[in-house]
């Protein structure tokens, strides 16, 4: 009888750390921060424009926007969305605009999706200005 509890609980032990080794390896969110996922590698420049409008921020250093082309003395928005990320020390805040220094790009370090009010699921290119 004793033998049957020991191989029970030796069996309960067993089965908790392996779901936590397949949580822990399965895990897909950055820095706790849902639906974000950070690629290894550094991918290319998503667009040649130097200028992004705030969006929507969604936390103090990471936010929604758009690019920006200069079309006829007045900025126009671009066709992409991004999810911009800064270092901590960042702030952003709604329609901030932000121009991008010369030999820098908005470059791609990996994907963050979301679901719209409409209840469709979107993915846009993570991107820090480097």
């Amino acid at each position: 009888m004793k033998k049957n509890i020991l191989f029970f609980v030796a069996g309960m032990f067993t089965m908790f750390v392996i779901i936590l080794l397949i949580g822990t390896i399965t895990q897909h969110d950055e820095d706790g921060f849902p639906g974000l996922t950070i690629f290894e590698e550094d991918g290319a420049c998503v667009s040649s424009t130097k200028q992004i409008e705030i969006f929507q921020t969604l936390a103090h250093n990471i936010a929604l926007a758009h690019t920006k082309k200069k079309l006829a003395s007045s900025l126009e928005v671009d066709d992409l969305l991004i999810l911009i990320l800064e270092d901590e020390n960042s702030h952003f805040y709604d329609e901030q605009k932000i121009t991008i220094p010369s030999g820098k790009c908005a470059k791609q370090v990996g994907i963050y999706q979301y679901h719209t009010k409409n209840g469709d699921i979107k993915t846009v290119p993570a991107v820090e200005i480097k």
